[in-house]
């Protein structure tokens, strides 16, 4: 198959804001008494969307008032910290211009809130031009919903066939999969290799310039 273009999920395989995730939800959490986590422990709570995250850090049973409540303080707070210290992951650049260069589309697909996703690329990596940027919208389906990917492919006018999704969680391999494409899973990420394969991930990566020997090579399926 010859590639034509890739989407790619935002955090943990873009951009690594586990710590800038941690700290800033501990804050909230724990200015109003409820207890903190590890980082390790937020690697299971991301994947699904700030709201969602927030349900898993809350214990068991918080009403949904109470989750409305916090999360606009998580999100301020988060822009607060500084959008523009997260760093993107080793090689994420190389490969975005790599890409790039061989005439393959780029977009990004996530489940974070819209307008922060587009803030984060335009503040991290504002020297690419993505095709598409889609995030959490009212009314729009969350991954693992195909959605997304179906939009993203009317925008860029480039067939699924030549299209892959490459992410580091399982909604994102369940999303590809959903999508039929080509699913991507990177190993760089907060998702764990078990569960990628497990998951039936077409192609796992280790590095970001995997993808490019894989365009190359024109080895994907």
């Amino acid at each position: 198959m010859e590639l034509k273009s890739v989407i790619f999920d935002m955090d943990g395989t873009l951009l690594d804001t586990l710590d800038i995730i941690s700290r800033t939800n501990n804050r909230i959490l724990q200015k109003h008494g409820f207890s903190a986590h590890t980082i390790e422990e937020y690697k299971g709570f991301v994947g699904d969307g700030m709201r969602m995250l927030m349900r898993r850090a809350l214990p068991e049973g918080t009403s949904e008032d109470v989750i409305s409540a916090l999360l606009p303080e998580v999100l301020d707070l988060y822009h607060e910290e500084g959008v523009g210290t997260i760093p993107p992951f080793e090689g994420i650049r190389e490969t975005l211009s790599g890409l790039v260069e061989r005439g393959i589309k780029i977009s990004i697909l996530t489940n974070k809130e819209h307008k922060y996703a587009l803030l984060n690329a335009e503040t991290i990596l504002g020297e690419f031009h993505f095709d598409a940027i889609l995030g959490e919208r009212p009314g729009k389906p969350l991954k693992p919903s195909p959605d997304g990917i179906f939009e993203i492919a009317e925008i860029t006018k480039v067939p699924l066939s030549q299209t892959v999704y490459v992410g580091d969680m399982k909604a994102d391999i369940l999303t590809a999969k959903n999508a039929g494409i080509t699913s991507v899973g990177c190993l760089w990420g907060f998702g764990r290799k078990e569960d990628l394969i497990a998951l039936g991930a077409d192609i796992l990566i280790s590095e970001p310039k995997e993808l490019l020997e894989l365009a190359d090579k024109n080895q994907l399926k």
